[in-house]
């Protein structure tokens, strides 16, 4: 659980802290195109969060297993997530907004299994917060580590090729390993 919301973040932090800089730096966007284009990933983000979880919900309300949908939302979020690092070798602006549009959605749709973790698995009602916690404990490393990652990349580097390609790799390492630690596990 842990691991899995560390990849999570690792890939939502781009979109916090270096998306827009990604956008005028890479793509040429100037403030006006940044505000409108911009808000595109973002948007859709949250359309796909809100179907994702909405479709989950139902999708156990019909019976379904609660870890194969959570797993199915987790592992598929992520691995969608990872089409991040196409982002920055596509030649045209628009193609890079799609691609960044697809991860961030995915991500959301991971996000909403990734949250309901800890009331799915806790012992009881009294150990949520903690387990919750811990949870989260994880994923805000990410947000300290990975715009400081970031950062250095594109300094060393002059452009945002190995970022996104960190962070797609990180997306993609976290399905396998969270389908894996969860094999015997059911909430």
């Amino acid at each position: 659980m842990m691991f899995g919301f560390f990849c999570l973040n690792s890939a939502i932090y781009f979109f916090i802290t270096f998306f827009p800089s990604y956008l005028v730096k890479e793509r040429g966007f100037d403030l006006l195109k940044l505000g409108f284009f911009g808000a595109i990933p973002g948007i859709c983000a949250v359309a796909c969060g809100w179907l994702g979880g909405y479709l989950a919900d139902r999708a156990v309300q019909r019976g379904a297993s609660v870890t194969k949908v959570r797993k199915t939302a987790i592992a598929g979020g992520l691995a969608g997530g990872s089409v991040i690092m196409f982002a920055a070798l596509v030649p045209e602006a628009w193609m890079a907004l799609a691609l960044l549009s697809i991860a961030y959605s995915s991500l959301t749709v991971a996000a909403t299994g990734i949250w309901s973790l800890p009331a799915d698995v806790a012992p009881s009602s009294k150990h949520v917060g903690s387990i919750g916690g811990l949870q989260n404990f994880a994923s805000n490393l990410a947000g300290i580590f990975t715009p400081v990652l970031i950062g250095v990349l594109v300094d060393q580097t002059g452009s945002y090729v190995a970022p996104l390609a960190v962070i797609g790799a990180v997306s993609l390492v976290a399905p396998p390993t969270t389908c894996l630690s969860w094999a015997r596990s059911s909430p």
